[in-house]
């Protein structure tokens, strides 16, 4: 159940190449759960620390559903293809409604797309029930 928030990244350094998952995922605890539906769910993924690169690396943020927790995870959204220049603190990655089909498990996933791996770089993710303020 949803009291305030659901963290999926705290601080979460994102420094390999290649795909990241979140450190946790979230449980609705019921198949085919459709948590958006209603009062909207808001997903917030946001820069936490600045994010530096040797090799002009880019990110992509998804969000994920699967059935089971250790299942094949799906892509609910995506958001774009970010620079390194530009992953400053406090930069929105991907902040929208969450959206109403998805399963019983959501988690994230952070791609480095370009380049051979982030020197520094934190996130934050998490739904939370207020729609967010800049």
């Amino acid at each position: 159940m949803f009291t305030d928030k659901a963290i999926f990244s705290n601080a979460q350094a994102i420094t390999a190449s290649g795909n990241t998952t979140s450190t946790n995922y979230v449980d609705t605890e019921v198949a085919a759960s459709n948590i958006g539906g209603g009062t909207p769910l808001w997903l917030v993924c946001r820069v936490n620390t600045a994010f530096t690169d040797a090799t002009s690396g880019a990110l992509t943020v998804t969000l994920n559903t699967c059935a089971t927790s250790n299942g094949t995870y799906v892509v609910l959204a995506t958001g774009r293809i970010y620079s390194v220049g530009l992953l400053v603190k406090g930069l929105d990655l991907l902040t929208i409604p969450l959206p109403v089909d998805n399963l019983r498990y959501l988690g994230m996933t952070y791609a480095n797309t370009v380049g051979s791996g982030f020197t520094a770089g934190n996130v934050d993710a998490f739904l939370c029930s207020q729609p967010p303020r800049n």
